[in-house]
């Protein structure tokens, strides 16, 4: 199989978040033009902070998208020419007050890589615990609780984590191997 080839690339609309394109696309085998929609965002990363307790620190917060208040981990879009792991801690301490000692990334995955271009990067924190300063986004209002880790396959289970992001978070810190955590 081979990728098809981009004709035309249209900026629809432009937000500070995400541009809205249409692609003009040519099948490759088919040679065919067929029109997409996609979602240009950057990159962004969720964090699965830890404490020296081994509890993890989750961020309660509502989303326009869904119209409900989630049970997540903290996360954001990365700026500029920082690494996931500085996304990471920065991200960390402006949405919880929290600062770590060590930024482990663990993976990525692409949302949803049919119409949107970005990556999700994962990230466990280590040694997680207060001594920062919130920063909250203008948009942003965000409440910090945390949770034995044991406690995390349960609320998933019972659909009290149900952010599809946060999921991949713990399968792929389930599979990371960093710390005893069985989904």
């Amino acid at each position: 199989m081979k990728k098809w080839k981009r004709l035309k690339e249209e900026v629809l609309i432009k937000t500070p978040i995400f541009e809205f394109k249409s692609y003009d696309l040519l099948h490759s085998q088919k040679h065919t033009h067929h029109k997409f929609y996609i979602i240009d965002s950057k990159d962004w990363v969720n964090i699965i902070p830890i404490t020296t307790n081994n509890e993890i620190v989750l961020i309660r917060q509502y989303r326009a998208g869904s119209d409900e208040i989630t049970i997540e981990v903290p996360g954001g879009i990365i700026d500029g020419n920082e690494t996931p792991e500085q996304t990471a801690k920065r991200e960390l301490e402006e949405e919880t007050g929290c600062i770590a000692k060590e930024f482990i990334k663990i993976g990525e995955v692409y949302p949803n890589p049919a119409f949107i271009t970005n990556k999700c990067h994962y990230v466990v924190a280590l040694d997680v615990q207060p001594g920062g300063a919130i920063n909250f986004d203008p948009s942003e209002y965000i409440e910090k609780f945390t949770v034995p880790m044991s406690e995390i396959p349960k609320m998933i289970k019972s659909g009290k984590i149900n952010h599809a992001i946060t999921l991949d978070a713990f399968l792929y810190f389930h599979l990371s191997g960093i710390k005893d955590f069985k989904l």
